[in-house]
């Protein structure tokens, strides 16, 4: 790539991007977390010349994070010589990427040497577990800022079928929904029965993980009856031989640059299709972008979290239309960050952040009430204890801040222990 300016100085900033109001009580059951993300600036021997990344901290899907070792590995080197080693973390390889893309004056997408094959992407909405009506809510907003695909978390604790009614309700004909388990159905045998109910639903783009990610012959089973793609996350341990299998129609994409752009060519060299998924901002929604246009089968709307919180940091965000986006063209990631909003946004409260104790009650859906004290515990219940319910119709989730009560904390200390039933 020839002389770049060196890598001067490293900034590192933690932030507190909320989650819309609306949608707050419901995301962060599973993704309080996610509110927090570290933005990285990276300075060079040029002024003109800096980049921008972050890192959503503690996304289970961000196997690298920038640390002091990594920041010293990149100081005084060429701003290109990271950018693909993903061990330096995600915020700064995505910054070093964006500085070495101005620098040259291309976008990023140019630095992968690869023959773009879209100049816009498909996108979608996203929103975690969430009663119906909420998810009803989500849809409209979607779909009039030109949103054409909604992914949600299908759960135990909600009605997926109420779900889908209601989204469906409210969006046009061409509205796309795309349904993650997360292994929440468990295995092929409890799977069976949910996916054909679900079978023929016109609006139902894919589903994503109904059984845990390594039951390949399970997700063959499933695959054999499905109308529908079946998506499972890319995990090298197994891919081989669920590709071999054909146990799933594509995967979802995450991980580093790198390891981005690995899968990509593996699902194009065995006719794959897939979506990028990479959690944060608009930053990182560009990055995903780059990413998109050069791999041929990541055709399924892409996800990150831009959608949930109550604001970007670009100073212009990325407009979608007709449900795509367009690949950025100008130098570096192609967008502008907000100074002033990451000034605003900076996180002066403690971290981790911590949630009230709660009481969430598990309605099953014919009369029975299951009462637990965190996520965690509902969790585990639904996925090991064998005699809970896999996808009951009715079922739904209600949630008890602690309100100083006796009767608050005579439930809470009686669940704490263990889940128990109420009437």
């Amino acid at each position: 790539m020839g002389f770049l300016p060196r890598v001067t100085e490293v900034q590192r900033i933690t932030i507190l991007s909320p989650f819309r109001a609306d949608v707050a009580k419901w995301f962060s059951i599973s993704a309080n977390h996610c509110q927090v993300i570290e933005i990285v600036i990276v300075e060079t021997e040029d002024p003109n010349i800096i980049g921008y990344g972050e890192t959503m901290i503690d996304y289970i899907a961000v196997p690298h994070k920038v640390t002091d070792e990594s920041i010293a590995r990149v100081k005084g080197r060429q701003v290109s010589e990271f950018i693909f080693d993903d061990s330096v973390g995600a915020g700064l390889q995505m910054a070093l990427l964006d500085a070495t893309g101005k620098a040259l004056e291309v976008p990023v997408h140019a630095l992968f040497e690869k023959t773009v094959v879209r100049e816009s992407c498909p996108v979608s909405w996203w929103n975690m577990e969430a009663p119906a009506e909420v998810l009803a809510v989500e849809a409209k907003r979607a779909a009039s800022m030109g949103y054409l695909s909604h992914k949600i978390k299908a759960r135990p604790w909600f009605d997926v079928y109420e779900q889908l009614q209601a989204i469906d309700g409210v969006t046009p004909a061409n509205y796309q929904i795309d349904i993650d388990w997360n292994g929440q159905l468990l295995d092929a045998e409890r799977a069976i029965p949910v996916i054909r109910k679900l079978l023929g639903n016109n609006k139902i783009g894919l589903f994503e993980d109904p059984i845990p990610r390594d039951d390949v012959q399970g997700q063959r089973r499933l695959l054999e009856i499905c109308d529908k793609p079946l998506l499972t996350h890319f995990f090298e341990e197994w891919a081989h031989a669920q590709m071999d299998a054909r146990a799933v129609s594509g995967y979802v994409i995450d991980g580093g640059v790198s390891r981005v752009l690995k899968i990509g060519a593996e699902m194009d060299r065995r006719g794959m299709e897939g979506f990028i998924q990479l959690c944060g901002t608009g930053l990182t929604v560009a990055l995903s972008l780059h990413l998109g246009a050069v791999i041929t089968g990541a055709k399924h709307p892409y996800v990150s979290m831009v959608t949930s919180f109550t604001h970007d940091i670009l100073l212009e965000p990325l407009q979608v239309v007709a449900g795509y986006t367009k690949v950025p063209l100008g130098p570096g990631l192609g967008v502008v960050v907000d100074e002033a909003k990451i000034d605003a946004l900076i996180l002066r409260e403690k971290y981790p952040l911590e949630l009230p104790r709660r009481i969430y009650s598990f309605d099953v859906g014919d009369g029975r009430v299951r009462i637990y004290t965190s996520v965690d515990q509902l969790w585990v219940d639904t996925s090991f204890s064998g005699d809970m319910p896999v996808q009951p119709e009715g079922s739904s989730l209600g949630i008890r801040d602690d309100d100083g009560s006796d009767d608050f904390e005579t439930l809470f200390q009686r669940a704490l222990a263990h889940p128990v039933w109420v009437s």
